[in-house]
């Protein structure tokens, strides 16, 4: 099993395990783990989607989050990331959802980072993100350009 098939497991796994948590960290009782091998985002009900993102390597400690690559390196991160496609998915949903007189959702990423919860309402107020193509080793074993979303840390929240 290479390294991204480890890492996706272990993210599936969290899915399952922190639907309780993010239940009631959000206070949404009706919020469903989406059965959608693929969904752009982990979890929804009737007014929301949130995407899950489990980051062990990742603390948080007196308001900074520290992240240790695989290598050991030690590093103070000024923004979190995610994939681009989950935040033109939400704004195509809403969209389409205006289209047809229907309300909007929103839509949250959250962070599991060493089993804390951190979160961010999507929003397209660029002062609190920036895009940016990475090219990384992505956990396949070879380098690979993604596009991405950068969220300054200063406009994430603790859950």
């Amino acid at each position: 099993m290479n390294q991204f098939e480890i890492d996706y497991k272990k993210g599936k796994e969290s899915e399952v395990v922190s639907l309780p948590d993010l239940k009631r960290l959000f206070k949404l009782n009706d919020l469903n783990l989406d059965p959608e091998m693929f969904a752009h985002f982990d979890y929804h009900n009737d007014k929301n989607m949130i995407e899950l993102k489990t980051r062990e390597d990742i603390k948080f400690i007196n308001d900074e989050f520290h992240y240790t690559t695989r290598k050991g390196k030690k590093m103070i991160l000024n923004s979190l990331y995610f994939d681009a496609p989950k935040m033109r998915f939400a704004y195509q949903y809403n969209k389409r959802r205006r289209k047809n007189n229907e309300p909007e959702k929103d839509f949250f990423l959250v962070w599991k980072c060493s089993g804390e919860y951190f979160y961010w309402k999507l929003n397209w107020e660029k002062k609190e993100y920036f895009n940016e193509e990475c090219n990384a080793d992505f956990g396949h074993g070879y380098k690979q350009v993604r596009d991405i979303i950068n969220v300054k840390t200063e406009f994430i929240r603790c859950l």
